[in-house]
């Protein structure tokens, strides 16, 4: 009986110690499965890149001539398309640079009109453009940790869409599902300001703690079934 009494004990602590957050794992775990992930991203809401047929050939300039007139050393140059018109990408010493490669303006940064340009041609809602800004200091939702131009796009199909004022890329499409879904992961993976690292010391302790509880609950159930299956003494 003391041995029963002090798994009981041990099993009410543990619970209580770690008895919200293994609420919140399966409450935050059922609300990552009612969507599929394509959903919380905003798949939905973004154009593929338009598939332009460009003769580079005779559309645009040699890279040769793209390269000549760059003021810093160049490590690596491919092709690409930028709100449908040909552009150099260039990785240079001092960061990535685009380059029309029709008229060889550079292109970065990116300015407010063809930041404009890319998101509504990338943006595939019912909604109109409603605020566009560019942010020194992205928020974490942008996944950037470079200017970014933010634009809002609503009232249907509501979005935010972050570009990278260096390289014009559509860099994330937030919704309201994204960021409910974000709040629950954080809570998922304990990781509550970042919500990256999914190996902290918080989910390792409490992972550990939420297996004893768990084999102290067998424990209890084994005691439980063999004192009910035990012979019933007869009274005299």
């Amino acid at each position: 009986m003391k041995y029963f009494r002090l798994m009981s004990q041990i099993h009410l602590w543990l619970g209580i110690a770690i008895g919200v957050q293994v609420m919140l794992w399966l409450i935050s775990g059922l609300v990552m499965v009612l969507w599929p992930i394509e959903t919380v991203r905003g798949e939905h809401l973004r154009h593929a890149e338009a598939e332009i047929a460009i003769d580079w050939a005779d559309d645009a300039l040699p890279l040769s001539a793209i390269l000549a007139s760059q003021g810093t050393a160049v490590v690596s140059a491919r092709t690409g398309r930028l709100a449908g018109r040909p552009v150099w990408r260039l990785g240079t010493a001092e960061g990535p640079q685009m380059v029309d490669a029709r008229t060889g303006e550079d292109l970065t940064p990116v300015d407010e009109g063809l930041a404009r340009e890319i998101a509504l041609e990338r943006y595939a809602g019912r909604g109109a453009l409603t605020e566009q800004v560019r942010i020194e200091t992205p928020p974490r939702e942008a996944g950037l940790a470079v200017p970014a131009w933010r634009f809002e796009f609503g009232p249907e199909d509501p979005a935010t869409l972050y570009i990278n004022s260096q390289t014009g890329e559509l860099r994330a499409v937030r919704t309201t599902l994204w960021r409910v879904y974000d709040v629950f992961w954080g809570l998922h993976i304990m990781d509550w300001s970042t919500r990256e690292n999914f190996n902290s010391w918080w989910i390792k302790a409490t992972s550990v703690l939420a297996i004893l509880f768990g084999l102290a609950g067998v424990v209890l159930t084994v005691y439980r079934i063999r004192w009910m299956l035990r012979p019933k003494r007869r009274s005299a």
